[in-house]
């Protein structure tokens, strides 16, 4: 029982640290980092509309949390590659729960790419600077 209360305590405390700021620049930039990888994860895993809807939602999680992070953090890398790190794992694991077998396998065999093109995603401020990224996460190592 007392496992129980402790690890809720915990989990609240980590969604009230990773909140973003909540100006619409914040959110704006949240919503189409997670749009985009989104489209690449949809398409490069081959994903049903159940799982695109799901994977939609985690992602919009994820980046926000990140989003928040970067911001908060502005100056200090290694605090946030290690606050990303545990952002990133924790994305590792809900994705577990919504992919097949055989779709999480390429996701996670694939993992440091689809970071490395989020990272792409937020380091470009429009839309339009983004044609220059791959189609697909897989490409980055080409």
């Amino acid at each position: 029982m007392m496992f129980g209360s402790t690890f809720a305590t915990k989990a609240s405390a980590n969604k009230v640290a990773a909140k973003p700021t909540g100006d619409k620049a914040t959110k704006a930039l949240a919503s189409n980092r997670a749009k985009l990888l989104s489209n690449q994860m949809i398409t490069g895993l081959q994903l049903n509309n159940y799982q695109s809807r799901k994977i939609q939602d985690i992602n919009m999680q994820v980046a926000e949390q990140l989003t928040a992070v970067e911001q908060q953090n502005a100056g200090n890398q290694a605090e946030i590659d290690r606050l990303s790190k545990n952002i990133y794992a924790e994305r590792d694991r809900m994705m577990e729960n919504v992919l097949s077998t055989v779709q999480y396998n390429d996701y996670f065999g694939h993992r440091k790419d689809y970071n490395e093109l989020d990272k792409k995603i937020a380091e470009t401020a429009s839309v339009d600077d983004l044609q220059g990224l791959p189609q697909n996460a897989t490409a980055l190592n080409q």
